[in-house]
């Protein structure tokens, strides 16, 4: 079977960048102990610097002009004595390298929750979930999606959400803002202002309002966006000058960002994600909808565990 270009490409660019960022930190760790060092744990002064990884992927990948790439966060990884570097090639979504203490070795990919109770942590941090919900007050579950109004893949995901909401009337299904950073979606962040506040101002009408926003999103640019907001939300039965007042506000602001500190929290970094009693599933529209109901069920017959 033929491999398409982009996958070669892809994975062509992923074995060059494991390689550049494991010879980069071997080489400073060297330099400073004279040995690989072998503690249990990656203490941050032993991280990978940021210049040290911008370092290698401009010797690299430096010569190609079209790629491109943002370093997102550097950090001790959740297994102890490896490194998590979370970066995005190229405006992608961005990747996990989990890189040994030694610099020897980096893994790129995913870590999964594992154990006879592999979803309480991150069940326990989204307690703190306060964006507008749909379903009881009490749930057997809780269905918890991580969104940014601008993407195209959360606009693929809402109908689908919203009709696993509806079959599943046990279930709370809870919104949180996680608007992207500008240099991949604009106007994300000024959405997330605007309809934050048009779920204090009106819960029922908020999800007609980002229903809206979707559905346009081919319409709207940073330039326009307070107009094209204010016009969809008089659509939506909002006021929308108090609306914009109200999303102009600090306040609106440090709510946003506390949901998308919340997001970060339990390692989101694409869009959207969801989690299902804990569980953490990721880009549901791509997903058959067969098999989303089905993981929903197991969910509520393994409700709590």
């Amino acid at each position: 079977m033929k491999m398409n270009t982009k996958k070669l490409t892809a994975i062509f660019l992923s074995a060059l960048l494991l390689a550049a960022l494991a010879a980069s930190q071997t080489a400073t760790q060297k330099k400073k102990t004279g040995a690989a060092p072998a503690a249990p744990a990656v203490p941050s002064d032993n991280l990978p610097s940021r210049i040290q990884i911008e370092a290698a992927m401009t010797r690299n990948f430096g010569y190609d002009p079209a790629v491109t790439w943002q370093i997102y966060e550097v950090r001790e990884a959740p297994i102890p004595g490896m490194a998590d570097v979370l970066l995005s090639m190229n405006k992608q979504a961005p990747v996990h390298l989990y890189i040994s203490a030694d610099g020897q070795n980096a893994i790129v990919g995913e870590l999964i929750p594992f154990g006879p109770n592999p979803f309480a942590p991150a069940r326990q941090k989204l307690k703190a979930a306060d964006g507008p919900a749909r379903g009881p007050q009490a749930p057997v579950i809780s269905m918890i999606e991580f969104s940014d109004l601008e993407c195209p893949h959360c606009k693929a995901a809402q109908p689908i959400l919203e009709k696993l909401a509806a079959d599943f009337p046990q279930v709370r299904y809870v919104f949180q803002q996680f608007p992207l950073p500008a240099n991949i979606h604009p106007w994300a962040m000024k959405a997330a202002e605007y309809s934050d506040c048009a779920a204090r101002m009106n819960p029922d009408a908020f999800w007609k309002y980002i229903d809206s926003i979707f559905e346009n999103q081919g319409s709207i640019a940073l330039a326009t966006a307070d107009d094209k907001l204010k016009e969809l939300a008089t659509g939506a039965g909002l006021d929308a000058q108090k609306l914009a007042a109200c999303a102009a506000t600090p306040e609106t602001a440090a709510r946003v960002n506390k949901s998308m500190d919340l997001g970060k929290s339990v390692d989101v970094n694409s869009t959207p994600t969801v989690f299902i009693n804990g569980r953490r599933v990721v880009g549901p529209a791509n997903i058959p909808y067969d098999q989303l109901k089905a993981l929903v069920q197991f969910e509520i017959d393994h409700a709590g565990k």
